[in-house]
């Protein structure tokens, strides 16, 4: 059987904005076998996919890391006859694997190291959103044009495990402070305003955040009155699913604002260092942007890890007050 194969191994929220290359290779080419290539941390949000047939992991930050998983990814693509791979992700290794996996057509951004190695190269436009972006590489394939939409699909031992946080709770928002990057944090004492806010309004608090995120998710648990944090507890379809029953949820230009808008949720992305125009806003119409227009801005695609001017004022210039203005005005027309 042939196989088309789509590889995003960048990170959590670039997977979910990958999605719809999914069902659109389900629909344009149904007799072949569909495999996610992602790498390692990645895999639960695929689980349960009903356009998936095969995930690889690709431990590149571990046992594949150097040009050994490099030969050893090619290898395992060429082990399953790929014909044709969809590559969103730029980057140089991702493109060599695909180039040693034998697979006849590769179909990649003309933007980035590895365009070198793709058979068709497609031009990256800029002020358009990720998933329209992508989807233009599958046009290039001449796959069936269609609007598809990010998805996530929890199953039912997913929906027990945020049973088990919120069945008691009544209404709740999350909150999602944290990110790898530095500068794309809103500071603790402003989200907490925020759960503060909304917890005198009978709207109670959820905390979300990786592992990594354990600091800041429990300084903010700290500064809100009865949070419950689930920071490091549950995995990302469990989070898909905390996300899709909350009344709101905020966070940064992060995944879970990617997460949230695949579930169809209320979010409320805080950029500070980013911009829309580089592609990554909430796509969904219940996705809003807050933002200040600091001059600094944007001052990279993916933000530091300390603010190259010092005052990280394109953030604290956010107030507490303007986003409960914004998610009041917006969600609960107050």
């Amino acid at each position: 059987m042939p196989s088309t194969a789509i590889i995003q191994t960048a990170f959590i929220g670039d997977v979910v904005l990958a999605t719809p290359l999914f069902e659109a290779a389900r629909v344009s080419r149904p007799d072949d076998r569909i495999i996610a290539v992602v790498r390692s941390g990645c895999e639960n949000l695929l689980g349960n996919n009903p356009y998936v047939d095969e995930i690889i992991v690709w431990d590149k930050r571990g046992r594949d890391s150097g040009i050994a998983g490099v030969l050893r990814l090619g290898r395992r693509l060429r082990e399953r006859d790929v014909d044709i791979a969809i590559i969103p992700h730029r980057s140089l290794r991702t493109a060599l694997a695909l180039r040693l996996s034998g697979a006849h057509t590769r179909i990649g951004f003309a933007k980035g190291g590895g365009a070198l190695f793709h058979t068709i190269r497609v031009p990256y436009c800029q002020g358009v959103h990720e998933v329209d972006r992508n989807l233009t590489l599958t046009a290039v394939a001449g796959w069936e044009a269609k609007t598809y939409k990010p998805a996530i699909f929890p199953d039912d031992t997913d929906r027990a495990a945020v049973d088990e946080i919120v069945n008691d709770m009544g209404s709740y928002c999350v909150l999602a402070p944290g990110s790898v990057w530095m500068t794309k944090r809103w500071p603790v004492e402003s989200y907490g305003k925020v759960g503060e806010y909304f917890a005198a309004k009978g709207v109670k608090t959820v905390i979300s955040g990786g592992a990594s995120d354990k600091d800041v998710c429990s300084r903010l648990a700290e500064s809100v009155d009865w949070a419950v944090n689930t920071c490091g507890k549950l995995t990302l379809r469990q989070s898909a699913e905390l996300y899709g029953r909350a009344v709101f949820v905020l966070t940064g230009d992060t995944a879970p604002q990617h997460i949230a808008a695949a579930m169809g949720s209320w979010v409320f992305s805080l950029f500070g260092p980013t911009v829309r125009e580089f592609g990554f806003w909430p796509y969904s119409e219940r996705g809003v942007v807050i933002e200040e227009n600091v001059t600094c801005r944007p001052c990279g695609i993916h933000g530091h890890q300390k603010c190259p001017e010092g005052t990280h004022i394109c953030m604290k210039s956010i107030t507490g007050e303007k986003v409960i203005d914004i998610i009041c005005k917006t969600r609960f027309k107050m």
